[in-house]
């Protein structure tokens, strides 16, 4: 065998910082991560999985230091529903966990079983945070009143409309961006008077014992079923302290693997249940449930935007970024179309 090369070496060094004596016999890419690599690591002992962290001078989030963190706290609380951390080196940007031999989830996979999974999960979360908890950072975008929710997928909008197009693709998409940025006009205002009618004052912070800890990118687009049933949870790199409004918007607006709207109310129902003010929290919810579809619009086209591109090429190096981009901007159009703005006054 040759040489193991400085990936290699880098794996190598976790395992000794984890205390794991175990020679590496193969390292393997997996497909699994849009934003980072991620790797099967053989040993006589066993399989690993090792993370590398996307880094770009655009992206100032720190994911590593964010994923292991949450790792480590849900480790605690929330035992053998995520992958198990077990070391990390900031340094060269890559963490090792266990690996979860399962499969992944498709659409039309998610029924009431696994969302009552799901609910289980955060409530493990949020029931009682540790001293863990409090040590956990505010989540990626994390939003604290309404404004700070309609302003941050404004400025997603804004981000969109800052992007140079280069190419037809990124001229049609373009069009797409200042339709898109009509629509969120509307329907922003519409949520500001709604709130109003509802004695939702949308400056307002939440008090701290109405926030929760977030797992954030939170959906079954991030789980594996493990041959057992048991649904693992996975990425984590976003996760931190949030608005619980704003984690059931996130999790019933993702597009890889929807779940079914009907169990909206339930959801957050269930989880208001480990929080305070549960009257509040649903009424936020149900408010920022379309403003949330808009923002997994604008993700969707994240592509069109050179750092999420770099990250993407980061991740797969063969991606076609043209196909990719089509794709991309079909799925935002029909999710922008499945939006319910009727409510809103919006046609």
């Amino acid at each position: 065998m040759s040489q193991p090369s400085e990936l290699w070496r880098s794996i190598a060094a976790l395992l000794l910082r984890a205390d794991i004596d175990a020679r590496i016999s193969d390292v393997i890419a997996c497909s699994l991560g849009g934003n980072n690599r991620i790797y099967r690591v053989e040993t006589a002992v066993g399989a690993f999985a090792a993370k590398q962290y996307f880094r770009h001078e655009g992206d100032s989030r720190d994911r590593l230091a964010a994923e292991y963190a949450f790792a480590e706290y849900a480790n605690t609380v929330a035992p053998g529903l995520t992958p198990r951390a077990f070391a990390c080196d900031p340094e060269v940007g890559m963490a090792l966990y266990e690996f979860i031999d399962g499969r992944r989830f498709q659409p039309g996979d998610v029924g009431a079983e696994q969302v009552d999974a799901a609910i289980r999960f955060f409530r493990a979360l949020n029931v009682s945070p540790t001293l863990g908890a409090l040590k956990l950072p505010a989540a990626s975008e994390a939003c604290f009143s309404i404004t700070d929710h309609l302003a941050m997928i404004g400025g997603r909008i804004d981000g969109l409309l800052a992007v140079v197009p280069r190419s037809n693709i990124d001229a049609e998409a373009f069009s797409f961006f200042r339709y898109l940025e009509e629509v969120w006009k509307q329907l922003s205002a519409s949520i500001r008077v709604d709130a109003s009618c509802n004695d939702l004052d949308v400056d307002t912070p939440l008090a701290t014992s109405q926030r929760c800890v977030s797992p954030s990118d939170f959906g079954f687009h991030n789980a594996l079923a493990e041959p057992s049933g048991n649904i693992r949870f996975l990425d984590f790199e976003y996760a931190g302290w949030d608005d619980p409004a704003k984690t059931a918007g996130d999790f019933f607006a993702q597009l890889a693997v929807p779940v079914p709207p009907e169990f909206f109310g339930r959801f957050v129902e269930e989880i208001a249940q480990s929080l305070t003010d549960a009257e509040r929290l649903s009424a936020s919810a149900m408010l920022l449930r379309p403003a949330y579809q808009i923002k997994w619009c604008c993700i969707a086209l994240n592509v069109f935007v050179p750092v999420h591109m770099a990250r993407r090429k980061f991740a797969d190096p063969g991606v076609d970024e043209n196909a990719l981009k089509q794709t991309q901007l079909v799925k935002a159009r029909q999710l922008l179309n499945s939006i319910d703005t009727t409510a809103y006054g919006l046609h």
